[in-house]
């Protein structure tokens, strides 16, 4: 598949979520227009080490319906990070993601994520040593530096671009800034200006028009939305309808997206386990109870609970006592406990 058949401006993709992006959630996303979607970052050393029923083999897992899918993978030793990818690439995937924008402390302390920043010329053996073993399109996950004296972000996209990748995705905040403060949506540009390659823009898409307004003012190639989806799956087909110039249906209800939240639990937990769908959830039934009258409560009750059934009783029973929205549109209020890279 071709860089700009996976990556382009009819959709907008599902970024990777550390304990969010499984295969049940992504699946939700593409029946509401996400394209294409990435796995859960996965550690190429524990991927190699892992028998197969080890965690890293479950994050590998998709449905045919998923594609585009790619496969994130993350580390700091160039040829293990091409073993990974070539065995990761027999999986059946359709593009490969070199992780360099992770934040999060105890990957950049391998000298993973967005401490590859700091090494560029190791960002490019990383890359070229996984371009050159794959037979699959190469991207790599970017932020716009280390810090605020150290953005690097534009010579970075250079780096991978020269070193194999097809496409680079910018997230542009530093990985000082985690998730604090407003994304730099000027960097996205001066990267799509100066590279040769596709360049897709993420950062601060909290509703439909953003994607657009991101489109107008960077010229990326395409548009990753993250955190903007927790809660909110339904902003991809907000989007595709903002793009094919129709009217925005509104996001659904409270009802609406308990239920979605219901199914979610209970095709997880015949996937995997029902305590793993029952304790996993608890963050999703947060999301998705936003603006709930008496959410406060309902979330107490839900991370309380320890069966399916407890789940569908808390939910049933609130539905009984006529629970209401505080309105249409949900407050966006982003977690910054998350592995969003």
């Amino acid at each position: 598949m071709n860089i700009t058949d996976i990556f382009n401006r009819n959709s907008a993709a599902l970024a990777p979520l550390a304990g969010v992006t499984d295969s049940v959630y992504r699946c939700i996303c593409v029946e509401l227009g996400a394209r294409p979607v990435m796995t859960e970052m996965i550690s190429a050393e524990g991927f190699i080490r892992c028998h197969p029923s080890d965690k890293s083999w479950r994050l590998f897992r998709f449905h045919e319906h998923e594609r585009p899918i790619g496969f994130q993978l993350f580390g700091s030793n160039p040829e293990r990070m091409a073993e990974a990818a070539l065995r990761a690439a027999a999986l059946g995937p359709d593009f490969i993601d070199i992780n360099a924008g992770c934040p999060v402390r105890k990957v950049i302390s391998h000298g993973a994520g967005s401490a590859l920043l700091q090494n560029l010329p190791l960002l490019s053996k990383i890359v070229k040593s996984v371009a050159e073993a794959v037979c699959l399109p190469v991207t790599v996950k970017l932020r716009s530096g280390w810090d605020h004296s150290n953005q690097n972000g534009v010579e970075a996209a250079h780096v991978c671009a020269d070193s194999g990748a097809q496409a680079v995705i910018m997230h542009p905040r530093t990985r000082s800034q985690g998730f604090s403060g407003v994304s730099d949506w000027n960097i996205i540009r001066r990267v799509k200006e100066t590279v040769h390659i596709p360049v897709i823009g993420s950062g601060d898409i909290r509703k439909a028009e953003d994607a657009l307004r991101m489109f107008d003012e960077t010229g990326a190639d395409s548009v990753m939305i993250g955190r903007g989806a927790l809660g909110n799956p339904w902003i991809f087909s907000q989007v595709k309808e903002l793009i094919e110039g129709k009217a925005v249906t509104p996001t659904p209800g409270i009802d609406v997206r308990l239920e979605l939240a219901l199914r979610q639990l209970s095709i997880l937990a015949e996937e995997v386990s029902e305590i793993f769908s029952v304790l996993n959830m608890r963050k999703f039934f947060g999301w998705y109870s936003r603006g709930m009258r008496g959410g406060a409560e309902f979330r107490q009750k839900i991370y309380k609970a320890e069966t399916e059934k407890e789940v569908r009783n808390i939910v049933e029973e609130y539905r009984l006592n006529g629970y209401e929205s505080y309105g249409e549109d949900i407050p966006v209020e982003f977690p910054v406990d998350l592995a969003v890279n």
